[in-house]
């Protein structure tokens, strides 16, 4: 038997599982990145949402259906510098998209606010965010 082309068969064989082995790791590391990325975008909303759920006026003007300044800035205090975020009330069984066309990926987190000490009126606040 000849030894020599046995021995390059092996050769071969381990390049291909350690060339294998380095692309399936550069590939799950970066899936792990982009997904703790979402998830620490989704969490940032979910506390300025919850912000807005919190404090009665801004509450009221959920309810009444105004887009404040109050709102807009309150999003703005609580969302980090590199994301863009709008914001939309929309009533509860409407359909509640996001006006513009974004071409970039748009994180996007909802909550119900049907009611405060003085109006029913369901409501749903919709944060729209994309990085700049």
């Amino acid at each position: 038997m000849n030894k020599k082309a046995w021995m390059k068969v092996v050769e071969v064989f381990l390049s291909i599982l350690l060339l294998i082995g380095v692309l399936s790791v550069l590939l799950i590391n970066q899936g792990v990145q982009e997904k703790s990325k979402s998830e620490e975008i989704y969490k940032q909303e979910s506390w300025a949402l919850k912000e807005i759920q919190l404090n009665n006026s801004l509450r009221a003007d959920v309810l009444n259906g105004e887009v404040t300044s109050n709102l807009n800035d309150t999003i703005n205090k609580t969302m980090p510098d590199y994301l863009n975020c709008t914001i939309k009330i929309c009533n509860l069984y409407n359909e509640c998209n996001l006006d513009q066309e974004i071409k970039k990926e748009i994180y996007v987190k909802s909550i119900l606010i049907f009611a405060n000490n003085t109006n029913y009126n369901p409501k749903e606040l919709k944060l729209f965010c994309w990085e700049k």
